[in-house]
């Protein structure tokens, strides 16, 4: 009898819990629809679109009451941005800490005294019997040094790949910056208003040349991925091989690309070995401990020590733009009428991440932007 009752007080509590959040959710669409001007007397869009886009995913997801007061905060920062300043005290200790967890300059990438043919790598994210073995022609394309060895920029943008930028005008600002990452090839030219078209590093997940360029199966498949990489001009290529075993193969076809074309593209090789243990545990102290690491904190980790100042564009994981309250995708790049999913939440963890770089925001460790630019 205690266990039936139990479980149905379980099932009792979940069906309140899902009521509470289609009202919720109800009430909302009402309200976006229905309510008072889109604009304050100042111009700025009014805030109650913000808690249409954020209470939705709290009613429909988290119930997280933490979360609370971050809305709030959030609210009063979108309209009063140019508040923000930076801690240089605070950061330069951060920067310390991460370098007792790893050695970023030396440990961005293999490099030939680091690794020798025959190796046998293994994977970060994956079962320790699965190996790579390196050869003469991966060899061949590790750098002889790290290309950020002894390199240091004033202010750094890490660009994110959220919806968020979509109609955001960010681009121009964006092209300001001293040294400007990118996440996993994402496209620029087409929305260089919103995102910039200057790119000195990106990633570049051995699964892109799967989703985008068809394992490079025809000659216009080759030709596509060749002139992509020929708008890189001089910028890092970070390919991360070693996170999962099943990157093995689209590696092999990578490297035969990069030397049937050596001496055709000035783009840069990087080639990081295995790091992610000591990233992660690094971040673990700061109670962030997901399956893995997002690809923008994992950049933020590589910029500090590279960067005196570090802001950060298109990292927001939720559906909704806090500036309108319209619906957004996941990737300002997804094709019209993309729906935003969780699938990528659940994997990093990302509103655990968002709210430790928006408190790092507030304590001026970094400039989170969030609102349009223009």
């Amino acid at each position: 009898m205690v266990r039936i009752a139990s479980v149905l007080g379980l099932v009792m509590f979940s069906v309140a819990l899902l009521i509470l959040s289609l009202i919720s959710y109800v009430s909302i669409k009402k309200d976006f629809l229905l309510s008072t001007p889109r604009y304050g007397p100042n111009g700025v869009p009014r805030m109650y679109m913000f808690h249409t886009g954020f209470r939705s995913q709290l009613a429909m997801k988290y119930l997280d009451s933490a979360f609370t007061p971050l809305t709030n905060a959030l609210s009063e920062d979108l309209q009063n941005s140019s508040k923000w300043r930076y801690n240089s005290t605070a950061f330069i200790q951060q920067r310390y800490e991460i370098s007792q967890y790893i050695d970023i300059p030396h440990n961005f990438t293999l490099t030939r005294r680091s690794v020798r043919i025959g190796q046998l790598m293994h994977y970060d994210y994956s079962s320790h019997k699965y190996v790579f073995s390196i050869g003469e022609n991966f060899y061949s394309l590790v750098p002889e040094v790290s290309p950020i060895l002894n390199k240091h920029y004033n202010i750094c943008a890490i660009i994110g790949n959220s919806g968020i930028l979509s109609g955001s005008r960010c681009g121009s600002q964006i092209e300001k910056f001293d040294f400007v990452f990118r996440c996993n090839f994402a496209p620029t030219e087409i929305f260089k208003k919103d995102v910039g078209r200057r790119t000195n590093m990106t990633t570049f997940n051995p699964s892109i040349l799967e989703k985008y360029y068809n394992n490079l199966l025809t000659v216009q498949d080759r030709n596509n991925f060749f002139l992509s990489l020929k708008k890189l001009d001089g910028a890092i290529l970070w390919i991360p091989a070693f996170f999962f075993h099943t990157s093995a193969t689209v590696t092999r076809t990578l490297v035969d690309f990069f030397v049937e074309h050596r001496g055709q593209l000035k783009v840069q090789l990087a080639w990081p070995g295995n790091i992610m243990q000591y990233i992660n545990n690094y971040w673990k102290t700061k109670q962030l401990s997901p399956k893995r690491l997002s690809t923008g904190i994992l950049m933020y980790t590589l910029a500090s020590s590279m960067c005196d100042q570090i802001h950060l564009y298109g990292f927001w994981p939720f559906g909704w733009d806090p500036n309108t309250g319209k619906e957004l995708p996941y990737h300002y790049y997804d094709k019209k009428g993309t729906k935003f999913t969780t699938k990528w939440q659940e994997s990093h963890q990302l509103p655990a991440e968002f709210k430790l770089l928006y408190k790092m925001h507030m304590e001026g460790l970094l400039k989170l932007t969030l609102s349009h630019c223009a």
